[in-house]
């Protein structure tokens, strides 16, 4: 090659972690807590919840749902957050952690985060397991995104 030809298709579609990618969970919350957020929830996440609070379905909407308000022309139901911006079940650690969504199940391995190796290493300013400890296979990852890719979020018309 001169430079001047484009790359091969098969390079040009190679995923930046092709060789994997180092992460493990620090536990420092920082994820769950410090700033505004919004958690996106399904039903199957709402079931699991559900079943987790000893409640029904609708009970587990009014007293830990919130709806958020999209430019798409939906509302989007999320988990509400305490005042200090800390997710509603954060207290010194997940409280809910064998029923959180998929969401919280699939971080970091999500979309926006996998674009690139840029959208990557900008994560990791706010992550400190980014780039730590464990190394994740692409099988992996793309295991994980297509869980959080798959998910289909409660909407309603505004």
């Amino acid at each position: 090659m001169n430079g001047t030809e484009s790359t091969s298709s098969t390079e040009a579609e190679k995923k930046f972690y092709e060789g994997g990618l180092k992460f493990s969970c620090m536990q420092c919350s920082f994820c769950c807590r410090g700033f505004p957020g919004v958690v996106l929830m399904d039903n199957k996440d709402l079931e699991r919840f559900a079943k987790w609070a000893e409640v029904t379905v609708e009970q587990f909407i009014q007293m830990y749902c919130r709806w958020v308000e999209s430019d798409d022309g939906f509302e989007y139901l999320s988990l509400r957050e305490k005042r200090n911006m800390e997710c509603i079940f954060w207290n010194k650690g997940c409280e809910a952690y064998e029923a959180r969504p998929v969401q919280c199940r699939t971080y970091p391995f999500w979309t926006k985060i996998l674009e690139d190796q840029n959208a990557w290493n900008e994560e990791s300013k706010t992550c400190p397991g980014i780039n730590s400890g464990k190394i994740h296979t692409a099988e992996e990852i793309e295991t994980e995104l297509a869980k959080y890719q798959s998910r289909n979020p409660i909407k309603r018309k505004k």
